[in-house]
């Protein structure tokens, strides 16, 4: 059994993980990390919990939301891969790239995160959910890119539910509330499934030649 983890990642009390596993042609949420019994989402503030997991488990991939990767060339800390992002979104969602300088701790705590996974697991790439979910929403529903993070989604449970089924062939086989912390470490896991199963089906951000830390930076676009 293959394991693939996703992290939204943000302060001690607003870090989300999730698990899929492969079995044979299926993907399947795991009732891990954010999402112990009874299934009720909860942030992860002790991140040992992940790398204890990452020992023991085969894990071939991780997806992180956050900055993993560095340059010195941009006074504001936006790398050629950021520009190349905000290019690809439309006008009003621009506003989702943020620099690493912005973003403060974040990018620290995911990069020592990194570093310490690293001997453990086969892939760990940078990328960005919000810009994942837009991308692979039905036309109708792309406002939904633009609303999860602000609004309960209580009532788009149905929908998210059916369409990670059909789109992805993504099994959830237990009753959870969907919040934006867990849609998005969803879309972090998916993106280093991809990576390893799919990658025609990603968008590879482009890199300049000083960067150092983990990457790459890939959003979906399927």
């Amino acid at each position: 059994m293959f394991y693939f983890l996703g992290i939204d990642i943000a302060g001690t009390e607003n870090t989300w993980i999730v698990g899929l596993k492969k079995e044979k042609n299926n993907l399947e949420l795991c009732p891990l990390f954010s999402l112990t019994v009874p299934f009720s989402p909860s942030s992860v503030s002790d991140l040992s919990t992940l790398v204890d997991f990452s020992i023991k488990n085969r894990v071939l991939g991780i997806g992180i939301d956050a900055p993993l990767s560095f340059s010195l060339k941009d006074k504001k800390g936006f790398r050629d891969s950021d520009i190349a992002l905000k290019k690809i979104l439309p006008k009003k969602a621009k506003s989702w790239v943020i620099s690493y300088h912005t973003l403060m701790a974040v990018p620290i705590r995911a990069f020592l995160v990194s570093k310490k996974l690293s001997p453990y697991c086969g892939t760990i790439i940078e990328t960005h959910p919000r810009t994942s979910i837009y991308f692979c929403l039905p036309e109708e529903k792309k406002d939904l890119a633009f609303s999860y993070k602000k609004i309960n989604l209580k009532e788009e449970k149905k929908f998210i539910i059916s369409w990670l089924n059909s789109k992805f062939n993504l099994k959830i086989n237990f009753d959870i509330n969907i919040t934006e912390g867990i849609l998005d470490a969803i879309f972090c896991a998916l993106a280093a499934f991809f990576y390893h199963y799919i990658p025609e089906k990603l968008i590879f951000l482009p890199t300049s030649n000083d960067l150092i830390g983990f990457g790459p930076f890939v959003v979906i676009s399927f």
